[in-house]
């Protein structure tokens, strides 16, 4: 209703409160006269924030009047409308601009009504005055864009869009509506009025949209399944930026979409094979780096854990070696149709290759809850396979890391994972073992040695120290072992059993064989060329180096560019080099042999040689293990082992020594036995190049036998 004039006077409370309440209004709270000047009477504090003008320059016209600092443009607008609304006795509510005291344009939107006396007549005007600048701003640069690009988009064949962030659409163009199937944008506009749940096939697609563009500012090729008009589902790849008011706040995005579904489908069949295992049907080694980055996503977004699991079958190369690769495949097909079967709908399993699988358990909340998941698998894995008229009892034993409590990279995961399956191997068998600081310090060491092998050779780290060999016979020294270590420029002296079994799985060993072999051959020729004769030399030959290396031809260059006798090389071979390929090491002891080298069957004793082996190698010398020799004076089996030892040694002609004599006794057991060679801290520890020639200077007794070339 009108307001009434009243002369009715407040409180000094009552206009304190009144005051108060007035001043904390945004905008311009005011009562003004009726006038050709619009004569302010009263204005709230809002006043200079509004306008720039204090309350006293606007009050009674002292400075400026309310009508001169409305826009000259608006100002018969602003005087028509609130005539109007005062002459029906309505409220009157209108938009303008008026020039602030800095001379800034700035719209406004003013509320008010009229003052009457008891009579009906107006006598003041009574209202509030806010600032909509921004507002205004807002709306003009849409109206500008629009102008700007309306053609452009109406007309465009691509479809374009824009967006609230909230998820409705604020445009459209034909383009996309005939892509989603509708008669009209207008049409489309309407009925896709929620784009979080009506048009993605993921509900958490629109979710993901949004959180990319906020992380980035927009999103390139985001890929989707979204519903058409007709409910069929089609992939789009969109494109799309968010818009951005002058204060920075989002306006709305915009982008374009493409109709990618060709693509897609054939892009499916194509990676369906690529990511499909022949045998079994599970997904292969391909797919699992995109399905692990989607678990792992998922797992970011749900706040729940991923748990990467690798499975290795026990026992399943001497099955598959013993009965044929199809026995194999048939169990393989058996082992990943029982996984499948032990496993949640939610969960992934992996043929990672040969006999391992890798398992991705989805969605758990701590990572306890992975075990009963584990003994699942292990106990369906573990039930009698018959194929073919056998019976197989498998086990298998699993090693698992956890997303992200372990680690947020991948290949750390799958690294920890592995690891973990190593440990659990290790400690027997069917067994399973969740990954450890414990086990993060044996790889983070393993990585640390593996990093420096990598430089070791090229930054010359290496160096051979030598352990004089005795013949028993005579005392003197028959020969050296040449024995490898590492100057690490942090830890010092690293001895071979540190670093030799990571250069073996890296296959470091075939660079570093090759390097011992010729410094073996150099320091022959320099003892030559000082001391006028030759000392032979051993040196040890890794079983990777007959799997892997051109064993042979290396040998072969080498001697060739040392320019020594071959007979003063000794290559000594552990018993399991031979146990992968018995035929390939037979046939490459025989090609060495050809070289003129000798060969030494190292370790001998504990490992697989027997005499039905044995009498088919071309060696000349048995090198027993140390471990025949531990406590000899008390253990009475050990002794009638190395007596046997030396016995079958001596009924095959080769030369027999004995490793790691430490004791009178043992020394004077090995003799009284009939052993050719001893070697052990008892004679001498390894000598480095200096402490060897120091030895061959001052025991000059000791090198007397060997052959002098003078």
């Amino acid at each position: 209703m009108p307001a009434v004039f009243s002369q009715v006077p407040l409180s000094e409370a009552e206009q304190r409160l009144f005051d108060t309440l007035l001043d904390n209004l945004d905008g311009m709270v005011y009562r003004c006269l009726y006038d050709a000047s619009w004569t302010m009477t009263y204005v709230s504090k809002g006043c200079e924030t509004l306008t720039g003008f204090s309350a006293h320059a606007l009050l009674h016209n002292h400075q400026i009047s309310y009508e001169e600092m409305t826009h000259p443009e608006d100002r018969a607008y602003v005087r028509t409308t609130i005539q109007s609304a005062i002459a029906q006795h309505h409220r009157y509510q209108l938009e303008y601009r008026i020039v602030s005291a800095n001379g800034e344009l700035i719209w406004v939107a003013e509320r008010g009504n009229g003052v009457y006396d008891a009579q009906g007549h107006i006598v003041a005007l009574e209202g509030i005055i806010l600032d909509i600048s921004a507002r205004k701003k807002v709306e003009q640069d849409l109206f500008n864009t629009e102008q700007q690009y309306r053609s452009m988009f109406e007309n465009a064949t691509l479809g374009m869009f824009q967006t609230t962030e909230s998820g409705s659409y604020l445009n459209a163009n034909q383009a996309l509506a005939d892509l989603y199937g509708y008669p009209t944008s207008r049409a489309l506009i309407k009925a896709l009025n929620n784009i979080n749940t009506s048009l993605y096939v993921s509900e958490h697609r629109r979710a993901e949209f949004i959180e990319e563009v906020r992380k980035h500012g927009r999103v390139r090729q985001f890929e989707s399944q979204v519903y058409k008009q007709d409910n069929s589902i089609i992939w789009i790849s969109e494109n799309a930026h968010v818009v951005y008011n002058t204060r920075g706040e989002v306006l709305y995005f915009e982008g374009t979409v493409e109709d990618i579904t060709a693509r897609k489908q054939s892009e499916q069949q194509i990676l369906q094979q690529a990511v499909t295992d022949n045998l079994t049907g599970l997904l292969n080694r391909n797919a699992l780096n995109n399905k692990l980055t989607s678990l792992m996503q998922q797992a970011d977004l749900t706040r729940t854990k991923l748990a990467i699991g690798f499975i290795d079958l026990d026992h399943f190369k001497l099955i598959n070696d013993t009965l044929g690769h199809r026995a194999g495949d048939k169990l393989l097909e058996n082992v990943a149709q029982r996984l499948t079967e032990s496993t949640r709908p939610t969960d992934t399993i992996v043929r990672f290759g040969g006999d391992e699988f890798v398992m991705l358990y989805p969605m758990l909340r701590a990572i306890n809850d992975v075990e009963p998941l584990l003994t699942r698998v292990m106990d369906a894995v573990s039930q009698p396979l018959h194929i073919d008229g056998y019976t197989f009892n498998m086990t298998c034993s699993m090693g698992v890391s956890v997303y992200p409590d372990h680690a947020t990279q991948m290949d750390t995961l799958l690294s920890y994972a592995d690891s973990a399956l190593y440990s659990a191997k290790n400690a027997g068998k069917n067994k399973s073992q969740l990954f450890s600081s414990a086990l993060a310090a044996q790889l983070n060491e393993r990585n640390y040695v593996e990093y420096g092998l990598g430089h070791a050779l090229q930054r010359e780290e290496f160096m051979l120290h030598y352990q004089p060999k005795i013949d028993l016979r005579h005392g003197g020294i028959e020969s050296l072992e040449a024995l490898i270590r590492w100057q690490h420029p942090e830890r010092g002296l690293i001895p071979p059993d540190q670093f030799i079994p990571i250069a073996e799985e890296t296959g470091s060993i075939l660079a570093i064989g090759e390097w011992v072999l010729r410094s073996a051959c150099r320091k022959i020729q320099s003892i030559y060329q000082t001391f006028g004769y030759y000392i032979p030399i051993a040196v040890n030959v890794s079983p990777i180096q007959f799997m892997r290396g051109n064993l042979v031809e290396t040998v072969q260059q080498v001697l060739k560019d040392s320019a020594i006798p071959p007979g003063l090389i000794t290559l000594e071979v552990t018993e399991n080099a031979r146990f992968k390929d018995e035929a390939m090491f037979v046939r490459c002891l025989h090609q060495l042999k050809g070289l003129g080298v000798r060969l030494a069957i190292d370790d001998f004793g504990i490992g697989y040689s027997n005499m039905a082996y044995l009498k088919n190698y071309p060696i000349d010398e048995l090198k027993i293990d140390k471990a025949f020799l531990q406590d000899l004076e008390h253990n009475h089996t050990n002794g009638n082992i190395l007596l046997a030892l030396i016995n079958l040694g001596k009924s095959l002609h080769k030369s027999v020594t004995a490793e790691g004599i430490e004791t009178l006794y043992q020394h004077t057991f090995l003799l009284d036995s009939g052993c050719d060679v001893g070697q052990g801290y008892y004679y001498h520890r390894p000598l480095s190049d200096d402490q060897l020639h120091a030895l061959m200077h001052n025991h000059q007794a000791q090198f007397k036998h060997l052959h002098l070339a003078k």
